[in-house]
This record gives C-alpha cells, structure tokens and sequence, in this order.
C-alpha cells in the first residue's frame, strides 16, 4: 500500500473525493452482506418449508434495501426439486451484486492501491460467474457457492466482498484527513466528531484489556446524512461491527460466525432498550459443505444527544470482550460446562475485566499448573474441577482465575506471582471442600452423639426406664437413624470430588456404621421384659455411658481436624489426642462388654425366659460394636491428620 502523502499526490483534486468513495463503499458492503443473508435464508426457506422464516426486513431497511417485495423473496421460497427453488424477486435481488461490488472497489482504484489489480482480477472473475437466477430459480448449490468463506474451496462472492472491505479499511486508515482519539475519520461535521469521541472514549476505555492483541482500528465517515463508525474486532476478517448513526437513532450491524458469542456479544446490552433482530442461521442446509454465519442488527433509539453518545460510548466499551471469546471459551470448558462458561465471560465483561489476560497467561495451561502445583495426587489431570470442587465452588474459582489475571496485568505484576495467587486460592477450596466433608461428618456425629445420650438415660440406678420410655426411644433412634442416612449420602457426595482421600470415606462409613449400631441397640431396649429392667440395667450402664463418651471424643477430634487448614497446630495435637482417646475408650469397653455378659449370665436364673438373656447379649454386643466402629473412625481420621501434615 502507498503512503499517504503519495496518495495525495497522485489524487490530486480526486483526493477530495476519496472519503465520499469510502463511504460509498462501506454502504455497498453492508448491501452485499443483507443480499448474501436473504438468498441464504430463502434456500434454506425453500429446504425446509415448514421451518420458520426470518424476513430481514430491519435488516434490509437499514442498509438501504427499502423495497417490501423483497420479504417475499425468503417468505416465498418454494422447492422446485431437490437441487432448485424458486425465491419471488431472486433475480432482482442478485442483479444488485455487480453494482455493489463495483462501488466498493472505486476508493481502491481512485487511490492507486497496490492491492487494486490483484482485487480487479477476482472481482471481474467473480462478477463474470455470478448467476442471473432467470425466472427467480435459484439452484441451492449456486447459494452456497456465493456464501463460501472457505478459501480451500476456491473464491467466491463472500470472500471478494471480505477482502474488499478489509483493503478499503486499511485504506481509510492511511487516508484519512484527520484522527480523533485514535479513530481515522474523514469528511465528518462537528456533531459527527462529538459522537465518535463519545464511541472512542468507551473503546479506549476497555481496550488496554486486549493486553496487546492486534484489531480494534476503527474508522469514520459521512455518507449524506448517516455517519458511519465501523471497528475490525481483532484481526479475523468476517468479524466486523459497524455503527450506522442518523439522527438520534443508532443501527449497529454485526457479523460472526459463532453462535454462542453472538448471542454473548446481545447479552452486553440488556437494559439499553436495544431492539435485536433474531439470531437467525443462514446454512444451506441441504449441503454438507455449506457455510454458517450470523449477523445481526441492533437499533438504539436515544432520548436525546446526551442519551446517543452515552450509548456508542457504553457500545465502544464492549468490543474488546469480543477478541478471542471463542477461545477463552473453549478453555474454560475444558474445567467446566458450556453454559457456566459462557456466564464467567458474560461476569468478566461486565465487570470490565475480560478474558484476555486469562489467554495470556495461559489459559486452560494456566489451571492445569495449578492443579499441579497446588494438588498434586489429588485432582488427575484433565479431570474437570466441577467434578473435584463442586459446580458451585468450581465456578467461583475459575471466575477468581479471570479477576486475578486481570488484575495482575493491569497493575503490573510478576506472572509469577500471578500464578500463585491462583494455585493459593485452589489449595485453599480443595481444602474448603474437605472441610465441607469434615462438617457434614460432624453433624452426623452430632446426631450419633444424642442417640448415644438417650440410650445412657436408659439406664437407672434401679433398673430400666419403663417399657413406654423405651419404646419412644427406639421410634427417636430410627428418626435420627433415617437423618443420619442423608447426611451420609451428602458426605459421599462431596467425597466424589476429593482425590486419594480414602480415609474419609472410610470415616463416613464407620460412622454411619456406629449410628446404625445405636439403632439396633435402642431396638433390642424396647424388647425387654419389665421383669428383667433390674437384671440389665446394672451391667449395660457403664457400656454405654463408655459409648457416649466415645461419640464426645471423636466428635472434638473432628472438630479440631475442621480448624487445622487455618494452620492451627495445636488444633492437629487436640484432634490427635481425641482420636487417641476414642481407642482408648474401645478397649475399655471391650472389657466392659465382657464383665456385662458375664455378669448377665450369671445373674440369669436357672429355667429363667431367655429372652432377657438374649437381649442382654445383643445388647452388650450393639454397644460394643458401636465404639468399635468409632474408634475405625477415630483411625482414619489419624491417618488423614497425618497426611495432611505432612503435607
């Protein structure tokens, strides 16, 4: 491309001409993409009769494509066969293309561009190959070949018009007779600058979000009475936005090829009464090869000038969460699902942080490092941290991953540094997650510990509680028995998202296994004979007041185990201490079990009911069972203590 000055020059007085011919030119671009959109939608119309058509009248009003008949060129689609459709107005419609792309390469060839011959070769090629669609038939298989975007697959309209417009963006850089805060203009009155002032002082804004990617160049002009502020969006040529201003009323047109980030880029501007028109997909569904792309029309109608330059300045602010979207996307992904993907990017932007700083730092690299570094063993690699923190917590961190890049950036500090905040911040909810474990385990211990106490009361210095008091403890027993069971199928579940931790697990189970040992033994209560309350009640009392003890010391064991991640060293020692006493206390009841039942027996009558001897037996043996639970459970907590530690 030649410089400026050399433009100039050999324009001569045809230099005065030249912002008018860009102008120009940007309109016949955006006609050429609404008459590619209604051929696109009429075929696949015309595919699919019964599918709902979209008219594109907004669309096509804004770029100067005024005529009404044109709605029935897609509500009219009609198959012929399976290759040809008819489409009212088809032919009409398409004579338009040569004109428009004709208007588009004059700027190019006024200025002596160096790209024009190479641009007039294709465009003559092209133009030479455009079908007339005589009698309104439309071959299905022309459509796509027009809409191509695929280079591998030769040219086409679509890329001549892409390319256009990209050599007449750079053009309109490199010409232009003025700039205003960064934006190359040409040709505008005073009001037309204070309206793209108010779009740049938005893009400038958020643009040093982009942390160095390329694009964001935009350009100006006035065409009649419209003004037109377009943007490049990063470097991808069929990633455009452009602004059409007329009066108080803004028509922002935008392309993209990606669903999800145009419905993300129309999510940006919920509550600015901008009226989108639908997100319509123009495929030529019937081909394998055809193409996807969306583009999409938003009007603003603003209360006055100070309402407009709000907007295109709020408008100018958005376009940089636009770059490399899909990527950061895909990334994250990786850790979690799309639509939760999808809402981080939808945060970040309106939080003026973005994703750029995430892709530069790394991206899905940046998280597996963390995952190496911060928990190692414990979260396999690949593995989606949905699966090992939770959907709720493994939102929250990786919405931190992106406020933390972000932040770390802007403010200039060490990716190092960067990096660690991150692994810190997941070390810290891996822990969080055990620490849920652990409290959830400590509200069954909870429950245990009450149905422990019961039982103990049971037992009076003259004998057994009576037969009623017995029979509503064994109704309590199975109550908190059936609520201990939730509490065990929510600790399993968060067991689900921890990594070597399989003396939690089997914490859970003895402790769940000590609670249904408690269960039984209320039961086997409420069986007993009022003639045998004096011969039970002594032996069994110092069993299970041992149990209830039991419960106490590995319920402050558990406790103290939730405060070590503070660093509390002396909790770990208490917790240790506690477990220790829970075996302690397994022992002692192993002999206590033993002097019940003898004491039982010898004590039974002979010819005596065996049912008291029975129960008395069971029962001895449930009270035991029970501590011999906790104290498996006092065990792996231990062992879980220990690890950590050394950790």
């Amino acid at each position: 491309m030649v410089g400026k000055v050399e433009i100039v020059e050999a324009l001569g007085e045809r230099a005065v001409l030249l912002p008018s011919l860009i102008a120009a030119a940007l309109a016949a671009n955006d006609r050429l993409k609404i008459r590619l959109s209604i051929l696109q939608e009429a075929s696949a119309r015309a595919a699919e009769p019964g599918r709902a058509a979209l008219a594109l009248e907004q669309e096509r009003r804004a770029v100067g494509l005024d005529d009404p008949d044109y709605d029935a060129t897609i509500s009219g689609a009609r198959p012929i066969d399976a290759a040809t459709f008819l489409s009212p107005g088809a032919a009409r419609l398409a004579a338009g293309f040569a004109k428009d792309l004709a208007a588009m390469f004059a700027p190019l060839e006024a200025a002596g561009s160096e790209t024009a011959p190479a641009l007039k070769a294709r465009l003559d090629a092209v133009a030479a190959a455009l079908p007339d669609f005589d009698g309104d038939r439309v071959v299905h298989a022309e459509v796509a070949k027009l809409a191509s975007a695929r280079r591998e697959a030769g040219d086409s309209l679509h890329l001549l018009v892409m390319d256009l417009h990209k050599a007449i963006n750079q053009l309109a850089s490199e010409t232009a007779l003025e700039q205003i805060d960064g934006a190359h203009v040409a040709g505008l009155d005073d009001p037309s600058r204070l309206r793209v002032k108010a779009f740049m002082r938005g893009l400038n804004r958020t643009a040093p979000l982009a942390f160095g990617h390329p694009g964001l160049a935009t350009t100006a002009g006035r065409l009649g009475g419209k003004l037109s502020i377009q943007n490049d969006i990063g470097t991808t040529d069929a990633h455009v936005l452009v602004v059409h201003i007329e009066g108080l009323t803004a028509t922002t047109t935008y392309t993209d090829v990606h669903r999800a980030r145009a419905k993300f880029f129309i999510s940006l501007f919920e509550g600015e009464n901008v009226a989108w028109s639908p997100l319509g997909e123009k495929r030529q569904r019937n081909l394998a090869e055809g193409e996807v792309f969306f583009l999409l029309t938003g009007v603003f109608k603003a209360r006055d000038e100070a309402d407009l330059e709000r907007f295109l300045e709020f408008l100018g602010s958005r376009i940089v969460f636009l770059i490399d979207w899909n990527k950061a996307r895909k990334a994250l992904q990786v850790f979690t699902t799309k639509n939760i993907a999808i809402a981080l990017l939808t945060g970040a932007a309106r939080r003026d942080e973005g994703h750029r700083a995430f892709l530069e730092l790394g991206g899905a690299e940046l998280i597996y490092e963390a995952i190496r570094n911060a928990a190692p063993g414990r979260i396999a690699y690949g593995v989606p941290l949905d699966q090992a923190l939770g959907e709720a917590e493994c939102e929250a961190f990786l919405r931190n991953v992106l406020h933390v890049a972000c932040e770390g950036l802007k403010d200039g500090r060490s990716t190092r540094l960067i990096r660690d905040e991150i692994q810190a911040d997941l070390s810290q909810r891996l822990d969080t997650a055990e620490r849920e474990l652990l409290g959830v385990v400590l509200r069954h211990l909870g429950l245990t510990r009450m149905l422990a106490g019961m039982i103990e009361t049971v037992f009076l210095p003259d004998g057994l509680a009576s037969a009623e008091d017995r029979k509503k403890l064994s109704l309590h027993a199975k109550a908190i028995e059936a609520k201990a069971d939730l509490l065990t199928v929510a600790a399993r579940k968060i067991f689900g998202r921890l990594r070597d931790a399989d003396d939690l697990l089997h914490l859970i189970d003895q402790v769940e296994n000590a609670t249904d040992s408690f269960d039984e033994a209320a039961f086997f209560l409420s069986l007993a004979a009022d003639d045998s309350r004096s011969a039970l009640s002594a032996p069994l009392g110092e069993l299970a007041a041992l149990a209830t003890e039991s419960v106490g010391q590995l319920t402050r064991a558990v406790e103290g185990a939730l405060l070590i991640p503070n660093g509390k060293r002396l909790d770990a020692a208490f917790a240790l201490q506690c477990a220790d006493a829970v075996s302690d206390i397994e022992r002692a009841a192993d002999v206590a079990e033993r002097s019940a039942i003898g004491t039982i027996i010898l004590h039974t009558p002979a010819g005596a009911d065996a049912r008291s001897l029975v129960l008395g037996l069971e029962i001895a043996r449930t009270l035991e069972e029970a501590t011999d639970r906790l104290a498996h459970a006092a065990m792996s907590l231990r062992n879980r203590i220990l690890q950590e530690l050394s950790a």
